[in-house]
């Protein structure tokens, strides 16, 4: 990070911090007229709450055709959490402790995202925040887990754009999520059918470090940034329809906007048919550190419900030749995600089809398991479309046990074990050359959390 750069933030940051401190003078005020003696601040303290996420993961990604080690590790640990209550009805507090430890990883399996780029376990306090609320209405400065996905009722597959926006939580590996030094604001509007959200980020934690830096050092750009603003809403037209968009504006690296409509087709129990459609454009701006560029991706998606324990679905989209599809501060909005297969390359056209099983129905409480193949074709170097890139077929697998209500402590609990094989096949363009190229590579995980409430 560039010291240049660090008046910059601290100087907002500092306006933000007096402001909420402010507005928490003016909320004791308030409790203190509004309340009896004392009460505002028991309430403070005695509707506190708190609780500990024990998590374990196991990353193993091959290289290409066995070429070198893999990146390997496993990791054990989670968080400690805990907020207060709030104070006059207005303010609270809050905070989460991260932390990992190393249960496997050997020296040469670095770039698996569990442990740090040293092999080695790490701890942070990777949520620290002060709210300030009125009504459906909501302020919150510090470390932050930023989680902005709503989907319609009903239906089966919400997970599959978890984030919801271009900056979240991006908790993929499962140890520990992204956070983000940031002010934010979010809340309901007519009667809640509406969502809105927004705010200003300067700093991010990477999911395996234990220290913040700038949006370009700590999401592995060039360059520098002082930051990202963004806004966004969400509209549930009705209970089976819905339009959401954002825009993200990230300093000297990236503008993001994108729309989304979402329409199920309700046929009765938990039958449905499902239809979304996406927009995203991205675009360099500042100092152009990824380049000057701009680019486009368009998808369609369907999903179906026709039997309770069936749930097909497919995904295909186009991206522009002028750059790859970025998402570097949550897993994104995207449907084109797969394990391995993140973000379009330029001029890809994805297709991706799938189905989930869901044994539930059958007997099977909280058991599910997900199969999907997904084919990327004419890819190519960003703004080159002379040089080419190799094809990808990916098949990847899940098989999933959400421990159910009867289960007792266990309860909201979760183990899932992950295979995938990409192949790359075709021409590719590589310093200079294009030369036809055939690789493959695994991706294998097996992971399970245990939520814990004191």
């Amino acid at each position: 990070m560039h010291i240049q750069n660090i008046p910059c933030r601290s100087r907002i940051a500092t306006a933000i911090a007096g402001a909420l401190f402010a507005s928490l003078s003016c909320a004791s005020a308030h409790a203190q007229g509004t309340t009896t003696s004392g009460s505002s601040t028991q309430e403070f303290v005695s509707q506190a709450k708190g609780g500990v996420m024990l998590r374990s993961s196991y990353f193993q990604r091959s290289k290409p055709n066995d070429v070198a080690p893999p990146a390997e590790a496993w990791g054990v640990g989670g968080w400690i959490w805990g907020e207060t209550g709030e104070l006059g009805n207005i303010f609270s507090l809050g905070g989460a402790y991260y932390f990992v430890g190393e249960a496997y990883g050997p020296p040469d399996g670095g770039g698996n995202f569990i442990l740090d780029n040293d092999q080695s376990g790490y701890s942070v306090l990777g949520e620290a925040w002060g709210r300030m609320r009125l009504g459906d209405h909501a302020f919150t400065i510090g470390r932050q887990a930023l989680n902005y996905s709503w989907s319609l009722d009903g239906i089966y597959r919400t997970y599959n754009r978890y984030d919801g926006a271009f900056i979240g939580r991006r908790d993929v590996r499962t140890m520990v999520p992204l956070n983000f030094e940031s002010a934010t604001v979010a809340g309901k509007l007519a009667g809640g059918n509406v969502r809105y959200y927004g705010g200003y980020a300067w700093d991010m934690r990477q999911i395996n470090s234990a220290s913040f830096h700038d949006l370009a050092e700590a999401a592995l750009l060039p360059g520098d940034s002082d930051g990202m603003i963004f806004a966004g809403a969400q509209w549930k037209i009705n209970n089976d329809l819905m339009l959401q968009g954002a825009y993200h504006g990230v300093d000297n690296l990236l503008d993001i906007g994108w729309v989304d409509l979402d329409y199920v087709w309700r046929l009765g129990g938990d039958q449905y048919l499902r239809f979304d459609t996406q927009y995203i454009y991205q675009a360099s701006n500042g100092q152009a550190f990824l380049g000057d560029f701009s680019t486009w991706n368009w998808a369609g998606y369907v999903e179906a419900r026709p039997l309770t324990w069936l749930i097909p679905y497919g995904a295909i989209g186009i991206n522009g030749d002028g750059e790859e599809l970025r998402a570097p501060y949550s897993l994104g909005p995207s449907y084109l995600v797969q394990r391995v297969g993140e973000n379009a390359k330029a001029g890809e056209r994805t297709v991706i089809i799938g189905t989930t099983f869901d044994f539930s129905s059958l007997g099977a409480r909280g058991l599910s398991f997900d199969a999907n193949y997904g084919f990327r074709t004419d890819r190519h170097v960003a703004g080159e479309s002379s040089q080419p890139l190799a094809d990808m077929k990916e098949l990847a697998l899940d098989l999933i046990y959400s421990f159910p209500k009867e289960t007792g402590w266990l309860a909201g609990s979760r183990t899932r074990l992950r295979w995938a094989q990409v192949k790359e096949s075709g021409d590719r363009f590589s310093n200079g050359v294009i030369a036809p190229v055939s690789e493959s590579y695994k991706d294998i995980r097996f992971d399970f959390l245990i939520p814990l409430t004191f």
